[in-house]
């Protein structure tokens, strides 16, 4: 196997164990085992589990926010939603390093893996202000989407404990959420009419 398919397999590797166990808990060893290579083979690549954690976190990533992105065809409603339930069967794939990740006292919490997560934040926000056609958001409706996408991933992780509704009735919980954090930022009407116009429950 070439080297860089070597890479690429124990990235994969170790995206099957962390669907399972926190990051933190999941040692050299094991993804030697997984990946039925040497324990020195992994090192060779990845010196440590930090760089491991982090390159698989950046795929992980790169390959949530190609799946964030709906065909543009669709309905502006049906969008979201779908974006929507593509975050969350996400985050239900990678439970315990999802609630690993989004815990700030977490040993695979680092600088750089908030910077990959808040590149999917960016991505969310942008992705919602392009469909709308908004190209120059107000600092009040940048304020409000921040928060939403904060409310998605908290409400996303509470729904992994309890799983207290099904995952489309959290997708259109989310959704209504996000039209009452719009309609109450304060931006310009204008701005607030085109968003909540795109993602209402009655499209215009």
């Amino acid at each position: 196997m070439a080297p860089h398919q070597r890479r690429d397999d124990l990235i994969r590797t170790a995206l099957l164990v962390f669907a399972r166990r926190p990051p933190a808990e999941v040692t050299p060893e094991e993804i030697a085992e997984e990946a039925d290579v040497s324990r020195a083979l992994v090192y060779r690549y990845f010196p440590n589990m930090a760089e491991l954690r982090r390159a698989a976190l950046e795929r992980a990533m790169t390959e949530l926010l190609e799946e964030l992105r709906p065909p543009e065809g669709a309905p502006p409603l049906e969008q979201v939603r779908t974006a929507l339930h593509s975050f969350i069967d996400f985050a239900a794939a990678y439970a315990p390093s999802y609630t690993a990740l989004l815990n700030g006292g977490s040993t695979v919490a680092t600088e750089e893996t908030e910077a990959e997560i808040d590149r999917v934040r960016r991505g969310v926000r942008e992705l919602i202000l392009d469909r709308a056609g908004i190209d120059a958001p107000s600092p009040r409706l940048l304020l409000g989407l921040r928060c939403w996408v904060s409310m998605v991933e908290t409400a996303v992780m509470l729904w992994l404990r309890t799983h207290d509704m099904t995952r489309d009735e959290l997708a259109d919980w989310l959704l209504d959420q996000l039209v009452a954090v719009v309609a109450a930022s304060g931006g310009p009407r204008e701005e607030l009419d085109r968003l909540v116009a795109h993602v209402s429950r009655v499209v215009t």
